[in-house]
């Protein structure tokens, strides 16, 4: 690859916040052989769960200035962004106990012994919907077992994972642990990571279209490899739910990076005794959404990543609109802006084309159905995704017969939110596998070794 630079900006002003070169073949060269020798010096866990905790303090006191730096980049607002570095030192606070787990077998009796340790030099790709959680995330699993660590961030949020380098070599960190390639020659780079065979492990977030490709390429090399790629989340409000705690939860879900994350709610499906109720309550929620400077800490609502994205959530909507959609709220966009309007439509159907795709995006498709707990959950399985589903009823039967029959990684009954380091996070399907967090977040990243004692 030839030297070259790339811009990076703001979103919501334009402005250029810096001019950054592209990672060189010397650079990624050096980056994986300098993981390579670290990972032949031993480490204890308990070394590696110190470095994980002076990580955290490090970004805990700077929390305020890396999250006005994420708002920038990123177009979330600044409470959002402030909340993805809390939700990032929560893994560096779960990982840093799992840690210390290692410096003993997790299973000896007579005969057998069971350690487990590093995988290997782990590669990574991560996106910019949440440019420091997705790395630290990965990160803190890989370090926890032993594993340095060479990512590529998203070259539309690197100044970010710069930050976190930043921010280990104020822990104290060797050379080695962390490697950050910025670059907006992403095929390149990607390619050496899921060749080069001093990688044993291979970390990726973003797009199923790409996670696929990827996954190809790793497998030359049998790479350990873990994907957690696109959904399309179904939300289910059956004809007993509380209808107005299920509209704050659905706001409250897409209010997160303008509805830019995987586990967005990407179809609702209302029982039709209650959608009336739904739609006013949900109108009332989002209507009271604070719009305005990402920075300031008042707003609700942040911009898209970039204009680009912004007008594609709008061709959806006038393909829906097309379809028979009615919009409820919203759908007006403005000519060069990046900021795209929490939008609910109504009339939507299963088969139309913005239930068939993921949004990606702050839209409310709304589909009226009879509200049998069967024709709900074998609409919310009509789907290749697998990620995430979410259920609201009080009724303990339909919620045990949902959680059991729905098939998705992961499912909140009432509730939208659930994100948690201590729960393992990842999809079926399409979706991917591997799982980041909870109790086997170190499965990914370590290999199992039998010893038979003398």
């Amino acid at each position: 690859m030839r030297t070259t630079t790339f811009d990076v900006y703001n979103s919501a002003t334009h402005e250029l916040l810096a001019t950054l070169d592209n990672a060189t073949d010397a650079d990624i060269e050096a980056a994986i052989s300098a993981a390579s020798l670290r990972l032949h010096q031993p480490t204890t866990g308990q070394e590696r769960h110190d470095m994980l905790l002076a990580l955290r303090e490090r970004m805990a006191d700077n929390s305020s200035t890396f999250a006005t730096l994420i708002s920038q980049e990123s177009g979330k607002t600044y409470n959002d962004a402030l909340a993805e570095v809390h939700y990032a030192n929560g893994y560096l606070t779960w990982f840093s106990q799992l840690a210390l787990t290692l410096d003993s077998p997790f299973e000896s009796s007579e005969g057998i012994e069971l350690w487990r340790e590093p995988v290997g030099v782990v590669g990574a790709i991560t996106p910019w919907n949440f440019p420091c959680a997705m790395i630290v995330r990965k990160l803190a699993a890989a370090i926890a077992a032993g594993c340095p660590f060479v990512v590529k961030p998203s070259e539309l949020t690197p100044l970010s994972a710069l930050q976190v380098v930043e921010y280990t070599q104020l822990a104290g960190w060797d050379e080695g642990w962390l490697a950050v390639l910025v670059s907006d020659q992403s095929a390149a780079v990607g390619h050496v990571l899921t060749s080069d065979t001093r990688v044993a492990k291979f970390t990726f977030t973003g797009s199923t279209r790409v996670g696929k490709l990827l996954n190809v390429q790793c497998a030359a090399s049998l790479k350990r490899v873990s994907m957690e790629l696109g959904g399309n989340a179904p939300l289910l409000v059956m004809a007993d739910a509380d209808v107005e705690f299920a509209a704050q939860q659905c706001v409250l879900n897409k209010q997160r990076v303008s509805g830019q994350t995987c586990v967005a709610i990407n179809r609702i499906y209302v029982a039709a005794a209650v959608e009336a109720e739904f739609v006013a309550a949900l109108h009332a929620e989002v209507h009271r959404l604070r719009t305005g400077d990402p920075l300031d800490e008042t707003t609700e609502v942040g911009h898209m990543i970039h204009l680009d994205a912004a007008t594609k959530i709008h061709s959806m909507v006038e393909q829906a609109v097309a379809q028979g959609a009615d919009v409820v709220l919203g759908g007006v966009h403005s000519a060069g802006s990046a900021f795209y309007p929490h939008t609910i439509l109504r009339k939507v159907k299963h088969d139309d084309d913005l239930v068939c795709n993921e949004i990606f995006g702050p839209l409310y498709p709304i589909i009226k159905v009879s509200g049998d707990v069967d024709e709900m959950i074998r609409l919310a399985n009509d789907t290749q995704a697998g990620l995430a589903a979410y259920v609201f009823s009080q009724n303990q039967d339909t919620l045990n017969q949902c959680k059991r029959r729905c098939n998705y990684g992961m499912i909140g009954l009432n509730s939208a939110i659930i994100s948690n380091p201590e729960a393992p996070f990842g999809g079926i399907k399409q979706s991917g596998f591997g799982r980041e967090g909870g109790n086997v977040g170190l499965d990914d990243f370590t290999s199992v070794k039998y010893i038979k004692p003398a």
